[in-house]
C-alpha cells in the first residue's frame, strides 16, 4: 500500500486531504477517531496522529475540545499542498473548475513576472537565462529530458524579478507541472517551435521590451489555456464541488460519501 520512500504519515495525510476536498468529510464535520482511521489505513495510531498534525499545519483541520478534529474549509487554507489536492482530488482525476482558475491566475502572474524580469534583470540573470535555454536546446530530441529542463527558463525569469515570492511561485508551478506532466506536455512539446517561443521571451527580457513581453505572454496563454482545459476534459477530469456546505456530524463519525456530479 505504501511506497517505502514515503513516510506513512505523509501518505495518510495526503489521502485524508483529498477526501476532504472531495467532500467525503464535509466542512464542519468531525473526522473519525484515531483508532478508526488507523484501522482504515492499516497503520498504528501514532502514524494517524502525525498525519493529523500535518493537516493542522495545512490549516485543513483543527482540534476542538471535547468534540474531536474538525474539518475546515479547504478554500480558506493558505497551503499550496491543499491547492494541489483541490486540483487533483483523486489520482488520475483533474478538477476542471480548479484547473481553469489556476490557469487564469497563472496567466496574469506570468505577464507581471516577465515584465518585472525585463525591468530588473542583471547580467547574471541574463547569463542564467542563456544557460537555461542551452539546457533546453540540448534536450530537444528527448521529450522526457525536455519536460524536465524547459521549466528552468521560467524559473530563471522568476529569479530575474528579484522578488522571492515570484521565485517561490515558480517552484510551486514546476511541482504542479510535474504532477500533471502528460497534460502540460500538450503546450510544452519538445520541439523547435516551443523552444523558439522561449527564446523570443528571453530576447525580449534582454531588450527590456515590456510591451512586447506582455503581448507575447498573453498570446501564449490565450492559446494554451483552452487546450489544457479541453485536454483535461477529454482525459476524464472530474469536477467536484470545492466549497461544500457546512455540515456537522456526531464526534467520531464521518459523513456519508457524496456522490460524484
Amino acid at each position: 500500500m505504501y511506497c517505502p520512500c514515503v513516510r506513512k504519515a505523509d501518505t495518510v495525510a495526503e489521502d485524508v486531504m483529498r477526501r476532504i476536498v472531495r467532500g467525503e468529510w464535509a466542512v464542519g464535520s468531525i473526522l473519525p477517531r484515531e483508532a478508526e482511521l488507523a484501522t482504515l489505513y492499516g497503520v498504528n495510531r501514532g502514524v494517524v496522529r502525525e498525519a493529523i498534525k500535518l493537516l493542522e499545519v495545512h490549516r485543513l483541520v483543527q482540534p476542538v475540545r471535547r468534540r474531536g478534529t474538525e474539518v475546515l474549509d479547504p478554500l480558506r487554507s493558505l497551503s499550496p499542498e491543499v491547492l494541489r489536492a483541490l486540483l487533483v482530488p483523486e489520482p488520475g482525476k483533474i478538477d476542471q473548475h480548479v484547473l481553469a482558475g489556476l490557469l487564469e491566475v497563472r496567466a496574469e502572474l506570468d505577464v507581471k513576472m516577465s515584465v518585472l524580469a525585463a525591468q530588473r534583470r542583471t547580467k547574471a540573470d541574463l547569463d542564467r537565462l542563456d544557460a537555461a535555454l542551452a539546457h533546453a536546446k540540448d534536450a530537444l530530441n528527448d521529450p522526457d529530458a525536455y519536460a524536465e529542463r524547459s521549466p528552468e527558463v521560467p524559473l530563471a525569469i522568476a529569479q530575474a524579478t528579484q522578488n522571492p515570492v515570484f521565485q517561490m511561485l515558480a517552484h510551486w508551478n514546476r511541482v504542479v507541472s510535474r504532477d500533471l506532466d502528460e497534460l502540460f506536455r500538450i503546450v510544452r512539446p519538445a520541439n523547435e517551435a516551443h523552444f523558439q517561443g522561449m527564446t523570443v521571451i528571453v530576447d525580449l527580457v534582454r531588450k527590456k521590451d515590456e510591451e512586447g513581453i506582455e503581448q507575447v505572454t498573453r498570446a501564449f496563454h490565450a492559446w494554451a489555456t483552452p487546450r489544457l482545459v479541453a485536454a483535461a476534459e477529454l482525459a476524464g477530469g472530474a469536477s467536484y464541488p470545492t466549497a461544500p456546505a457546512k455540515k456537522t456530524t456526531s464526534p467520531g463519525k464521518g459523513t456519508k460519501k457524496r456522490s460524484k456530479p
